[in-house]
């Protein structure tokens, strides 16, 4: 499990049985601090991480998934960090609670080998692949990357 024991992130083992059944737990994930920052629109999250297969998270951790591949969680922990991402999460992330429904703006996205997005560049040209995915003016771009601090 992943968890935090005294304001550090730590990994304790637990035996399965004691684990409420989940449709990630055997699959690959995405784990991000629930509690971050201060809402301010675009800030940077608290470096999130892939999380195997077997290993589960406390409830200070959300976990984005389930994942066939690892290469698909490396994909969705991509797009976390994109400048377009953390934009739309801004738009309902007003105090530090990160919780399931802040990230209702956030749009979904395939993140298999056919997916419309190629994952294989880097976070800044996956954000650009973004902005024309959704048709953002000059304007909002430029918004976007004037305000938005990077994740690489």
């Amino acid at each position: 499990m992943l968890g935090r024991l005294q304001d550090k992130r730590v990994h304790k083992w637990i035996r399965r049985d004691y684990v409420k059944p989940t449709d990630t737990l055997d699959k690959y994930k995405v784990f991000v601090p629930e509690a971050n920052g201060t809402g301010v629109i675009g800030e940077v999250l608290s470096t999130p991480v892939i999380g195997q297969p077997v290993i589960g998270q406390t409830d200070t951790f959300l976990s984005i998934g389930p994942f066939d591949t690892e290469m698909e969680a490396a994909n969705c922990l991509k797009y976390v960090k994109t400048k377009f991402a953390r934009t739309m999460l801004g738009t309902l992330k007003a105090t530090q609670h990160n919780g399931p429904d802040t990230w209702a703006n956030v749009p979904l996205q395939d993140f298999t080998s056919s997916s419309d997005i190629d994952w294989s560049v880097s976070v800044s040209e996956v954000d650009a692949q973004l902005y024309d995915k959704y048709g953002l003016t000059a304007e909002e771009r430029s918004f976007i990357e004037r305000m938005i601090k990077p994740m690489e």
